[in-house]
């Protein structure tokens, strides 16, 4: 994992270090744009907010009007911290969660959709209705064996050298097959014939309003909105997941609700389109943002007549230690005024939500236990136990001695792969990773501000290596993994001083008996394989195909399932057996950046977050 103050500790170095006198905003817009999305905005308002008279190289004073602006900001944010305060309770879950805030739902569902080749398709759906521009193919067996590739023109017609003209326009797959096989019947004996779809049609549709991509597209005649969708980016952020309308012909045709199909699976509302089509995308409703003792924290679009109830729904329901009598809603009025107000889950059932509004589920409360404790501190067993579940600690129990009281493990337990989790060292990573970003971020637009890049050999590298660092830094979502020992007989024999004491809220998960070896990063083919005792580290990088151009092939490391990470020796690395559920990663190779004075710096976070996220995926698997 990262060492928090190392990272720290190298990221203050490099920001430190960018001095140089300042560009025109416009000569480094370009550098910007090399950015992650998410990256670039944050970079863009950092700069923003930085000396405007470094940047153009001009004094210049701030207005009463800004000082006035500032400091009315400043007095609202003391203001809100003050009125926190008063709520115990909310401030130490803020606390709690305060850097995992919930994003909106489904809008990152289009952030890394790559594109199709719309017109090549390997099957057609029965219904599907045929017209010019298809493309077929026929294929003759039997007494006449041929094959003829054909396109349906403008009146509907194909020409078939063994049966001339025959016109499919306007009838379904499933009708152009059976009219096919009546026609060669009657004048083909002994031969037969079968239809596929080889290229769809093209049609020209709009995705206007709230889109990140509005304009005309040409899709294929099997297109549905969603696909629409997908092609143009989605809503954006001022964009209604709930309420797209298909028009056709200024006709409103229907109304899509991405709700529907990524929560419901009911894809019912997901209309085909047709030529001439407009898609709509409508403003974005009411936004409601619920986290904490939830299994999806999120920002969650509501329409008319959706209340609590229809929240939670969306929520993916309520973890099992959620505390009903605890849901602390905040609010802010129009008079700007903050809100905290503590209800009951059946307080909030009915009452109406305004936009904006958030909702924190507190973790229930454990019975008292003695004087000296306020509650009960709990562990939750998962996995491959016997008696898996919530268990109540006893005072100063170790990990041994729960299995134990519990019942053990199953048959099926995979003990070189168990899984200890905690809540502080995860909170602790996230931490270090936010903080991390930060910093890096205010290096980067110190950077683009100063004319380093400019500096470098590689420049347009350099910049989106370093935004993508960025970028995984705040999005990674550490589990706090701590290694141990699972084995029972060598805590308890052997090393007592392995045997973990237990903290409230632990998480003890026991994965059933791996059957496969997962090969990540620069390969050809990033996959799990089967297991076999019979193949070793070079077997299973060949089995994905090779590294590809730009793996650091010296860098290599391996995680095993006890989540230790570690290089292979060369013995190892051709000889030795891998056991079942190691993660075998193969990093980018950076060797060519290696003069350059930012990357320098820069390097050893990379190399760190490459095994951190590698841990982490490995650990969600």
């Amino acid at each position: 994992m990262i060492k928090n103050f190392q990272l720290a500790f190298i990221l203050i170095f490099i920001s430190s270090s960018f001095n140089g006198v300042a560009q025109d905003f416009s000569e480094y817009e370009d550098q910007l744009n090399m950015l992650p999305e998410s990256v670039r905005s944050s970079v863009y308002e950092r700069i923003n907010e930085s000396n405007l008279s470094q940047i153009n190289n001009t004094s210049s004073v701030l207005t009463n009007k800004e000082i006035e602006k500032d400091a009315n900001k400043e007095e609202q944010e003391n203001e809100l911290k003050d009125e926190l305060k008063k709520y115990d309770l909310l401030q130490k879950k803020f606390d709690r969660y305060g850097s995992l805030i919930p994003q909106p739902f489904g809008y990152n569902l289009f952030k890394d959709y790559q594109g199709n080749n719309l017109s090549i398709v390997q099957s057609a759906p029965a219904n599907y209705i045929l017209g010019p521009g298809d493309e077929l193919r026929i294929n003759f067996s039997g007494s006449l064996k041929a094959s003829r590739k054909v396109k349906i023109d403008r009146e509907g017609n194909v020409f078939l050298r063994e049966l001339g003209n025959l016109n499919f326009s306007g009838l379904t797959y499933q009708k152009t097959q059976e009219e096919l096989d009546r026609i060669v019947e009657a004048s083909l004996i002994g031969t037969e014939a079968s239809i596929s779809l080889v290229k769809v049609r093209p049609i020209q549709i709009f995705v206007v309003g709230q889109s990140m991509k509005p304009g005309s597209y040409n899709l294929n005649a099997l297109s549905s909105v969603s696909t629409a969708l997908f092609e143009s980016g989605g809503p954006n952020d001022s964009g209604s997941l709930r309420n797209i309308s298909l028009k056709r012909s200024n006709e409103l045709i229907g109304t899509l609700d991405l709700y529907d199909l990524f929560i419901k699976g009911n894809s019912t509302a997901n209309i085909k389109i047709q030529s001439g089509d407009v898609l709509l995308i409508n403003s974005i409703g009411k936004q409601i943002k619920i986290f904490g003792e939830v299994n999806t924290e999120a920002i969650f679009e509501l329409i008319d007549g959706e209340d609590f109830d229809d929240l939670i729904t969306f929520a993916s329901g309520l973890k099992p230690l959620a505390d009903k009598n605890k849901i602390v809603l905040t609010r802010q009025s129009f008079e700007d005024e903050i809100i905290v107000k503590e209800m009951s889950f059946s307080e909030l059932r009915g009452f109406p939500l305004l936009s904006g509004d958030s909702i924190f589920i507190d973790r229930l409360p454990s019975v008292s236990v003695d004087a000296n404790k306020s509650r009960r501190e709990s562990v939750r067993l998962e996995g491959a136990f016997k008696n898996p579940g919530v268990y109540y600690l006893k005072e100063n129990e170790t990990l041994s001695e729960l299995i134990e009281r519990s019942g053990g493990y199953s048959s099926e337990a995979y003990i070189e792969g168990g899984i200890f989790l905690r809540e502080s060292v995860a909170k602790r990573e996230k931490d270090g990773m936010i903080r991390a970003a930060n910093d890096l971020e205010k290096g980067i637009a110190r950077a683009i501000q100063t004319g380093q890049f400019s500096e470098v050999s590689s420049p347009d590298l350099a910049i989106r290596l370093i935004g993508n660092i960025v970028k995984q830094l705040k999005e990674a979502r550490p589990l706090g993994r701590v290694v141990t020992s699972f084995d029972l007989e060598k805590i308890q024999n052997e090393d007592i001083a392995i045997d973990m004491t237990l903290s409230d809220q632990d998480r003890i998960i026991m994965p059933k008996r791996k059957s496969t070896i997962t090969v990540s990063g620069e390969v050809l083919s990033p996959s799990s394989y089967v297991y076999s005792k019979n193949l070793n580290f070079r077997d299973y990088l060949n089995l994905a195909g090779g590294f590809r151009e730009g793996a650091d092939e010296d860098n290599i490391f391996y995680l095993l399932p006890n989540g230790q990470a570690s290089k292979p020796s060369r013995s190892w690395f051709s000889e030795s057996e891998i056991p079942p559920g190691t993660v075998i990663v193969v990093p980018q190779d950076t060797t060519e950046l290696s003069n350059l004075a930012f990357w320098k710096a820069v390097l050893p976070i990379f190399s760190n977050l490459v095994q951190t996220l590698a841990a982490i995926d490995a650990l969600s698997d």
